[in-house]
């Protein structure tokens, strides 16, 4: 396994001596004088600047009751898939309640889930600064070059940060190295910092990091240019991805679950991602402690969270041709084993499929990597609530257990070292083809969202099951020489117009980016989440299917953000303000 620069003794011992218990994030004391003497070296910033990466995957004792270990999780599953139209919160039975009001839009200030999400994204930003005033004092004993290298580290994850709360609360402060952090309002907007923040880290950091999982040059100009997207900022966006697309080191990898797996990680198409690590001496929480909750119920892995919806499956229908069916996808629903007992016959659907559904979503009769073929509702723990599916990315192949995995140390054996791919080229071409679309050059769009389809396109999954029933101790017949499924994947001949075209590149967005944390915001920030979630809801819900999320509703203006929570307004009295719409 290779090296995970962060997850050392020296960053443990550097955590002690800065990271402090309280529920005020922002008013966290600085590093004391004395420590400040004792690590104004290169060894002793570094170490603190190990500590603010440590942050990167959302956990932290210094966060909330669950330690920041789902609320804030860095896959941003809670906050960027739950509330969208691709995933269902998953078991309702079990724990984590908190995430039954963030499905429903029904989440109030007092929900403890927001202060995890605020406090560790803070913790992040305070032990940032923490680096940038540190280093501020060690003068001569860091050499220019090497002080700027970790100043444009300690800036990128910063910027990093406040981009995490700014997507999901709006109106947050930005705190830097040089100010009371109590005193700062959230009256502002905080874009101009982040993206300064991110300018700093192009002009300094190095092309290739000095070791694997720090933040490269590439890394900063794919961040920032997505801060651009959310800004509507398309001619901004637009030097930085040609730039990573043409200059950069980066090519897409031949497999699409490359991208997902623990075989591949820090591959050629990743840019950034999390450094996850199991048996290593370092502890359950450097590992990918929040994937083991989402994985399913089988062999005891996980608790079946994180279910992708119905309406995320009929999305990878196709035509004839091989194409989406952009607009009409929530027609004629695909058939599927809601509520059927894996005793009682079922047969997939037939219908025409894009192969990357089932790299994405676990259904009845399909290989589940080499876990065997999904048999139905016994590999989940509430099928009546969560839907008849799993979420496959970022699976472990069983081959890998014990090995990827541990089966101590935590709530149940899914904990794992597989790592999560922030930031791709995959995100980069297809961000560069929405730029496309709003300026008109339709031709660039079409190129680049074909060249994603093309590898989608000559990677399915093999495995033709042929079982109809799963009864246990029966043998279960799979055919690995053909196809588990009806795949088929064409390109477009043409984009006829701007509205096909920014409708092709969204909905390939969908496809493509599903269950990475992504779609929530995207909704947002193209302004379309009001219909897209309530059209959503008035399909997923059809023929009385979950029942627990009837009545739901999405209200625009209000649900597009998450409440400041009231915690920290109470604490910074006249300093934060909740948002109006709330």
């Amino acid at each position: 396994m290779k090296n995970k620069f962060f997850a050392n003794s020296f960053a443990i011992s550097i955590l002690v001596l800065i990271t402090s218990c309280s529920d005020d994030f922002l008013n966290e004391e600085p590093v004391g004088t004395v420590n400040e003497l004792t690590l104004a070296n290169e060894e002793g910033v570094n170490g603190l600047l190990i500590g603010a990466y440590s942050l990167i995957d959302g956990y932290s004792s210094n966060g909330s009751p669950k330690g920041g270990q789902g609320e804030a999780s860095g896959t941003n599953w809670i906050w960027g898939d739950v509330p969208s139209d691709d995933m269902h919160r998953g078991d309702t039975n079990g724990g984590w309640s908190q995430i039954n009001d963030i499905e429903r839009y029904e989440v109030r200030s007092d929900n403890e889930w927001l202060n995890g999400a605020w406090g560790v994204n803070f913790d992040g930003v305070a032990r940032s600064n923490d680096v940038l005033r540190v280093l501020a004092t060690a003068g001569e004993v860091i050499s220019t070059e090497k002080a700027d290298q970790i100043e444009a580290e300690a800036k990128f994850l910063r910027a990093w940060f406040h981009f995490q709360l700014r997507i999901k609360f709006e109106k947050v402060p930005y705190i830097t190295e040089d100010v009371d952090p109590a005193l700062v309002k959230n009256d502002r907007e905080i874009w101009d910092d982040i993206e300064d923040d991110l300018q700093f880290g192009i002009d300094h950091l190095d092309p290739a990091p000095s070791e694997v999982g720090r933040a490269s040059q590439w890394a900063a100009k794919a961040l920032k240019a997505r801060v651009h997207l959310f800004q509507s900022e398309f001619a901004e966006a637009k030097p930085l991805l040609d730039n990573i697309i043409e200059e950069g080191p980066f090519q897409l990898e031949p497999h699409f679950y490359n991208n997902f797996d623990e075989e591949h990680q820090n591959n050629g198409e990743s840019i950034f991602e999390i450094q996850y690590s199991v048996n290593d001496g370092a502890g359950v929480h450097n590992s990918g402690v929040d994937h083991q909750t989402l994985y399913p119920n089988v062999e005891g892995l996980g608790y079946s969270y994180s279910a992708p919806s119905f309406d995320l499956f009929n999305a990878y229908k196709v035509e004839d041709n091989g194409l989406p069916l952009l607009d009409s996808f929530q027609d004629d629903l695909l058939l599927e084993d809601y509520q059927i007992s894996d005793t009682e016959e079922f047969t997939p659907t037939s219908h025409l499929l894009d192969p990357r559904v089932d790299w994405t979503i676990g259904r009845r009769g399909i290989p589940f990597l080499d876990w065997g073929p999904m048999s139905g509702s016994d590999w989940m723990s509430d099928q009546l609530n969560m839907g008849p599916f799993m979420n496959k990315k970022n699976m472990f192949y069983k081959r890998n257990r014990g090995v990827i995995s541990t089966e101590s140390g935590y709530w149940a054996p899914g904990v794992n070292g597989n790592n999560f791919r922030l930031l791709r080229l995959g995100h980069v071409l297809l961000w560069r083809a929405e730029v496309a679309v709003e300026e008109n050059d339709l031709p660039t769009a079409l190129a680049l969202v074909n060249r994603i389809r093309q590898r989608a396109a000559d990677d399915i999954v093999m495995g033709k099951v042929s079982n109809t029933t799963f009864e246990e101790g029966n043998p279960i017949i799979v055919d690995y020489s053909q196809p588990a499924a009806n795949y088929k994947l064409g390109l477009y001949d043409s984009f006829p117009s701007v509205e096909y075209a920014r409708m092709a590149v969204r909905h390939e967005m969908r496809l493509e980016f599903a269950l990475e944390g992504m779609r929530f915001y995207d909704l947002v920030r193209w302004g379309i989440a009001d219909s897209t979630l309530n059209n959503y809801l008035s399909s997923e819900l059809k023929d009385n299917k979950l029942p627990w999320l009837s009545g739901s509703s999405f209200t625009s203006g209000k649900n597009n953000y998450w409440p400041i929570p009231q915690v920290q307004l109470d604490l910074q009295p006249g300093v934060l303000t909740q948002n109006s719409s709330l």
